[in-house]
Order: structure tokens, then sequence, then C-alpha cells
């Protein structure tokens, strides 16, 4: 017995299509609104210079993010929000860098270009609180106020934390329990 094939089963729907939105629902499933990397350059050229978003972009910069960081996030919503695709994006972020770049040189803002070429010059803690160590023992007399231990209760979970005085008890407007030697 020979199996027919129904042309029917193909116009069906997809499995698991049901879970997820209608196509055409999100703005990156439409056709992009820029096509050439004329467009996105002057699209980016307009949004970057004008002169809120330079202030922000400059306020990233400052506070230390980096360049390469900022113009990946910025081109990459563009392709999220329709803008243009993907292959677009990654043509047109180094002219968006080098944008960023030149408007932070001529405003004189300090900027990390990329975190991978960013030389931090970091002392590790270890040597930091040797170094520390050595100079409150040269000077004991220094500003510096060592850290008071915190005394953790030896009793259970829901006891009552210690109190220093019956005098606090007092304060806070409680009966003074009575000591170990009036008990016994």
């Amino acid at each position: 017995m020979e199996t027919q094939f129904n042309p029917n089963l193909l116009t069906g729907p997809i499995p698991g299509m049901s879970l997820t939105s209608e196509p055409g629902a999100y703005p990156w499933e439409n056709p992009s609104q820029i096509t050439t990397l004329d467009e996105a350059v002057e699209y980016y050229s307009d949004k970057i210079l004008q002169p809120e978003a330079e202030d922000k972009m400059l306020i990233a910069l400052d506070s230390g993010i980096s360049v390469e960081k900022l113009s990946e996030a910025l081109v990459i919503s563009g392709t999220m929000n329709g803008i243009h695709s993907l292959d677009i994006a990654f043509i047109v972020m180094p002219y968006v860098r080098e944008v960023m770049m030149y408007i932070a040189d001529l405003y004189n803002v300090d900027y990390i270009e990329a975190y991978s070429t960013h030389n931090k010059e970091r002392i590790p803690y270890g040597v930091a609180r040797r170094a520390i160590i050595e100079v409150l023992k040269e000077d004991p007399e220094s500003e510096v106020m060592p850290q008071e231990e915190i005394a953790m209760p030896t009793t259970g979970l829901m006891s009552r934390p210690p109190m220093e005085s019956p005098m606090e008890l007092e304060e806070l407007g409680g009966e003074v329990p009575p000591s170990e030697e009036e008990i016994v």
C-alpha cells in the first residue's frame, strides 16, 4: 500500500508557533528603514551631534565607559529598533567610535578607547593591605583607627542580643532581668 502525500500538512502551524507573538510584531522582523552605509552615517551623525546627546555621551565617557562599548550599545540598539540591519551596524560602528572620540577630544574629556587596551595601574589588594599594616606598625599614632571586632552571640538564633549594661534596658523602657547572683 502506497502512502499518499497530503499538501495541506505543509500549510499548518509550526510547532511552538502559538507560544510566540505574531510574525512581524518586533521591529527587527520588519524591513530596515536604512539600507546603505551613507544613510547610516547620516543617521548617526544627526543623532550623536545633537547637544543633548553630546552631553549624555560626554558624561558617560567621563564616568569610565569605553568608547567601544558605548558605540556598540548605540549601534546595536539601532538594529533592535529596526533602523538598519546587523550588517550595517558592524560596518558603521568604526565611524560612530571615531565621531565619539572626536567630540570627546573637542571638549577635552578623558576617555577609554577600549577596555582590552586600557592599562589601569591597579595595586593588588594583598600588596596594599601589607603596605598599610607596615605603615601602621611604624607609626602607631596615625589617624587610622583599627577595626573593632564584632562579637557574635553564642546562644541560639532567637535569643536576645547581649546588653552592655542594665541601664540600656531601662532606657528602652523594659524591666531589668535579675542577675545570676539574685537567682541563686
